[in-house]
């Protein structure tokens, strides 16, 4: 490897990333979600592994970065001041021992001033100035103007394609071949050839070399513009992902919540003239299912407040820590709390247990209370004439086994899952979630009627394990 070029690679990178790292970005609302339910989703990806150490220690980079920045906002008045201080030089107005005659000024300034163009249009100027110096070389002798070719053929070499670079390159050597054999500057033939090829090929390497660090840099600012557009993709499907989860977690509170209030609230307007004392149980069944429901969905929407909460009586209206956000999710401890709450509407619930119970994941502690939540609200909305259900638990390490079963009319209309298996009834989108549920732990779900009667609805989760804690 060249000394020096890994260094110079490494500072183009860190060019490259600062030039495209995003100022000024709008903020997801969903990222703090994001970052407490999946930490690390939302983190910023590291970049190349560039260190500040890479810059140089005197000031010498940003010196260049500079200079390279006006050459871009300035390229015509750079070649202009190019062009005017080539003609000065060459023209011997500086230097009284080698100045030009008369007619050479008209070479000098044929050979020179031409670079005011020389990189908007770089073939041109270069066929300009291969002309002159064919003139000049018929018509006179050698001159300093002559460099200018070598200033021509850097730019067609850095700009140009590659046929071009060719081209111009054999140009510029069928001259250093007519030059030496008329002029012979250094003495003798072959020197000159020498001389006058190094000079050439020096110039035609320097455009080389621009061309391919330009190349590199622009490669490298268009992979870091391809990982920003990803991170901001993964990004936004993250935020996609949670604010999925939270639809869920509403729809299972507010549906469960509701169903179980609107039937006991329809049993104690049938028991309040024979039986007040019952429908009064009822109403404050009512009560404490409808508590429980607004603590859920405090918990929920304060999620999307940034995990503040606004109490409006004593705080001023300031904002205010809410504990009852940060609760764990519900889980199998309590599944008894959510049977008792559907037995309170005189739907008979039996709760089994089979296998040998192990550690569970929250995730799955959450998927199997949704799905046994889901699954009994869906007998008090939909089978009416069910007296009693059936849930059944069974361990089988890692594997967990969920079933619920009623003794209600089964409804005879079924929803398909791609799979072709049955998933959901038309009534809306709660066995649809339980599927997907099942599915983020590689498990089935299927729905339907039983061969008993009544409606079946069973779930196999995979990998439920907990992780071991070291």
């Amino acid at each position: 490897m060249v000394p020096g070029l890994d260094r110079v690679r490494k500072e183009l990178i860190l060019v490259a990333v600062q030039l495209l790292s995003p100022t000024g970005t709008k903020e997801d609302p969903m990222s703090q979600i994001v970052e407490r339910t999946h930490p690390g989703w939302m983190r910023k990806q590291p970049g190349p592994d560039v260190t500040e150490d890479t810059r140089p220690a005197d000031g010498a980079w940003r010196l260049w970065e500079t200079l390279r920045g006006w050459d871009q906002r300035f390229a015509l008045m750079v070649d202009a001041s190019l062009a005017a201080g080539l003609f000065v030089l060459c023209s011997g107005w500086l230097f009284v021992v080698s100045r030009a005659s008369h007619p050479d000024l008209w070479f000098v300034a044929g050979l020179t001033l031409p670079l005011v163009l020389r990189r908007r249009a770089p073939i041109a100027v270069f066929l300009v100035l291969a002309v002159v110096s064919l003139l000049q070389w018929s018509i006179t002798g050698p001159l300093l103007a002559d460099s200018a070719l070598l200033v021509a053929l850097y730019t067609v070499a850095a700009e140009c394609d590659w046929i071009a670079v060719v081209a111009a390159a054999l140009i510029v050597e069928i001259g250093v071949i007519l030059a030496t054999a008329r002029w012979t500057p250094v003495g003798s033939y072959f020197k000159s050839l020498v001389f006058l090829s190094g000079m050439a090929s020096a110039a035609l390497l320097a455009g080389v070399v621009v061309r391919t660090l330009r190349s590199q840099f622009g490669w490298l600012a268009e992979r870091a513009h391809r990982l920003e557009i990803e991170r901001d993709q993964q990004t936004f499907l993250a935020a996609a992902a949670e604010r999925a989860r939270i639809a869920r977690e509403m729809h299972d509170v507010v549906s469960h919540n509701i169903q179980v209030m609107v039937t006991l609230a329809d049993a104690a307007a049938v028991a309040q003239r024979s039986d007040p004392h019952r429908a009064a149980e009822a109403m404050a069944e009512v009560s404490g299912t409808g508590r429980h429901a607004l603590s859920d969905m405090r918990r929920l929407l304060g999620l999307l407040r940034d995990g503040t909460v606004t109490d409006g009586v004593g705080t001023g209206g300031r904002h205010q820590p809410d504990a009852q956000m940060f609760a764990p999710q519900p889980g199998l401890t309590e599944l008894e709390a959510l049977t008792d709450r559907v037995r309170s509407t005189g739907l008979a619930v039996a709760v089994e247990h089979s296998g040998q119970p192990f550690a569970l994941s929250a995730a799955a502690e959450l998927t199997v209370y949704r799905i046994v939540q889901e699954a009994l609200t869906n007998v008090l909305k939909h089978a009416p004439s069910a007296r009693s259900a059936r849930v059944e638990l069974s361990f089988d390490d890692p594997e967990v086994g969920v079933l619920i079963v009623d003794d209600g009319v089964a409804a005879p209309v079924l929803l398909k899952n791609s799979s072709g298996g049955p998933v959901a009834s038309a009534s809306g989108h709660g066995l649809v979630g339980m599927s997907e549920r099942s599915a983020a732990f590689g498990g089935i779900l299927t729905a339907g009627p039983g061969s008993d009667g009544g409606w079946r609805v069973a779930a196999t989760l995979r990998g439920c394990r907990a992780p071991a804690h070291a």
